[in-house]
């Protein structure tokens, strides 16, 4: 057991504020609580709940970090004079442990930036002196609210309530404002069957394929990319689905945690719960405990329409099978409803929710995404090697989701000091084993991987080669060049050729516009930017690689290849949005005695910008 630390100044200093501030009383001086492995302050709370179900005076319990004004500070109602219910911005407000005073409902207090660990002066303080006092004064300020009802006031972003997770299996699902129209455009369907798919080298979560009605017709297919695509028939789960017409929860703000309770909530949203799970059962009496989902419409801001659906999903409990019914009773099919029926609601059977999430693209990029154009774009890439590599890898981090990846070499152990890919794709194919990785980062990505060099006409191009709207050359080959300028595309297309030179301290991007690659215009823009990059290769002692006949490489480090990757696809964000007939931007890495200074736009030329 770990020894009971020191009492520190900071900690008895935070106190000291508190004892005597008006509407604060403490109950009991802070202790040590080895279970929580932290602090505790009992403490008496008053705020101005004035017509409301809330007590003016309540209890509660402070848990603070031995490392305050570092560290976590959690506010938990007590047992004995606190509060009962749930309400926004909680955690489930349940008894908990039997020894502990206090219940699980820890009250979300941080706000905006601060919750993000950001140190800010006018939000959340980190003094000694502060930062308890901030905590209880935000209690305050929570319950006066929650007195109001105002707790998911208009206009705030939509909160679900804290669901209490009983399994680590994790469902996700592609819910939109397009599947949304969808399911509004069919309210008869309030029940059927939805098609489960596990995540390819990662079992432990779960893909909503598609859902069909009760009677198997089906409704509609997720947008999965190729990692979900062509899943084995025997490894797909079909599993129940319900939804009802609004959230279902229980007073003020609970999630419910016993199929009774769900029932109660089912009942004030208009929802037969019991007729839908015994619809289900007849078809599931086969000794497994399968799951389920159940579905609902949420906005994205409190007081605005529904935009899209929302899942939780749960394990049913078993349903009547074989010899497994009510002692005394023929095993009928009435009988083994009847069963059910009791196992489900005439006690508290808790209900053992599993993680779930929405996957859609807008959800899983909202921490950053590339412009839309871009993101919906088919874009051709020549060349996976490390540049190639690693601007692939950005785009696809962006939005990108449909990809054509052109390279006939093979990876090999050297390459991996600065490529993305790693030694179990030695020997294979740069094209497919890059698609390969890809495909584990984005859930909707389509790419498909062409082990072959960009043919010179009169070759035909690949099929899909010619339905790319973007094509970006990251070879740094003159005969790459020289096939884009004599190939011509149907329409007009974007062409971005991006290279850097000897150490990556250089880098070169050149932007057309038009039907086919201005290789002219290439060769006479860049022509001092590689006159210079081959006086400094000519000055460069190279290294080599292997034994015997001398195999100069190209050096760079992976820092610096990924330095120029991020400078090349800011680059091309710019040209995709201003679409110049032809433009050439060089960058320059800025060292003193080695040292990184930072990048210098050298020189951004554009001749004029397209229609």
């Amino acid at each position: 057991m770990k020894p009971v630390p020191r009492l520190t100044e900071a900690l008895r200093l935070g106190r000291r504020v508190l004892d005597g501030r008006a509407g604060v009383v403490l109950l009991e001086d802070l202790t040590w609580h080895s279970g929580e492995d932290c602090w505790v302050l009992p403490l008496r709370v008053w705020a101005d709940t004035q017509g409301s179900a809330l007590p003016e005076w309540t209890d509660w319990y402070a848990l603070v970090d031995e490392n305050y004004p570092l560290g976590r500070i959690d506010v938990h109602p007590a047992k004995a004079g606190g509060i009962e219910g749930t309400y926004p911005h909680q955690r489930l407000n349940r008894p908990g442990p039997a020894a502990r005073p206090w219940r699980d409902g820890n009250v979300c207090l941080q706000t905006g930036r601060a919750s993000l660990g950001f140190r800010v002066r006018d939000e959340e303080p980190r003094d000694a002196a502060s930062r308890l006092a901030w905590y209880i004064e935000g209690l305050r300020e929570w319950l006066e609210t929650a007195a109001r009802g105002q707790l998911l006031a208009p206009g705030h972003a939509f909160e679900l309530p804290y669901l209490p997770l009983r399994e680590p299996t994790q469902v996700v699902f592609s819910e939109g404002p397009e599947t949304f129209a969808h399911w509004n455009a069919h309210p008869e369907e309030s029940r059927g069957w939805a098609e489960l798919v596990p995540l390819r080298g990662n079992p432990r979560v779960l893909a909503v394929r598609a859902f069909s009605s009760f009677e198997g017709c089906g409704l509609s297919v997720s947008g999965w990319g190729d990692l979900l695509a062509k899943v084995p028939r025997k490894r797909r789960l079909r599993i129940p689905w319900m939804r009802c017409k609004r959230l279902p929860i229980l007073p003020p703000y609970a999630a419910p945690t016993t199929w009774q309770e769900l029932e109660r909530a089912a009942e004030a949203c208009q929802w037969n719960l019991r007729d839908d799970l015994m619809a289900f059962a007849s078809r599931l009496r086969d000794g497994v405990r399968h799951l389920c989902l159940i579905g609902f419409p949420v906005p994205s801001r409190v007081g605005a329409p529904d935009v899209r659906m929302h899942w939780w999903a749960a394990r049913l409990p078993l349903f009547s099978h074989g010899d497994v019914a009510m002692r005394g009773y023929a095993r009928t099919p009435r009988n083994r409803e009847r069963y059910d029926l009791m196992n489900l609601f005439a006690r508290p059977l808790p209900v053992d929710w599993l993680p779930t999430e929405d996957w859609t693209p807008s959800e899983l990029r909202s921490r950053g995404a590339l412009p839309e154009e871009l993101q919906r774009s088919w874009v051709l890439l020549l060349g996976a090697g490390s540049l190639g590599a690693s601007v692939a890898e950005m785009l696809v981090r962006g939005g990108v989701s449909r990809l054509v990846i052109m390279d006939p070499d093979i990876v090999a152990a050297g390459n991996l000091v600065r490529h993305t890919l790693d030694l179990r794709d030695v020997g294979a194919s740069k094209a497919h084993a890059l698609a390969e990785r890809l495909r584990s980062i984005s859930p909707d990505l389509e790419v498909r991987a062409l082990p072959q060099a960009l043919a010179l006409p009169p070759a035909p191009l690949h099929g899909l080669v010619s339905h790319c709207e973007i094509v970006i050359d990251c070879t740094a080959s003159d005969e790459v060049i020289a096939a884009l300028g004599r190939t011509t595309w149907e329409a007009p297309r974007l062409f971005f050729s991006a290279s850097f030179g000897v150490g990556a301290r250089r880098l070169l991007c050149f932007s057309a516009t038009g039907t086919s690659f201005p290789e002219m215009d290439f060769w006479e823009q860049s022509e001092s930017w590689r006159q210079e990059d081959h006086e400094e290769l000519l000055r460069t002692d190279l290294p080599r690689e292997g034994i015997g006949c001398w195999h100069p490489v190209f050096p760079a480090r992976a820092d610096d290849v990924m330095l120029a990757a991020a400078i090349t696809v800011k680059t091309l964000v710019r040209s995709v949005k201003e679409r110049p007939v032809t433009r050439l931007d060089t960058y320059s890495r800025d060292e003193s005695d080695g040292d990184f200074q930072g990048v210098t736009h050298v020189s951004g030329t554009e001749t004029h910008s397209g229609p």
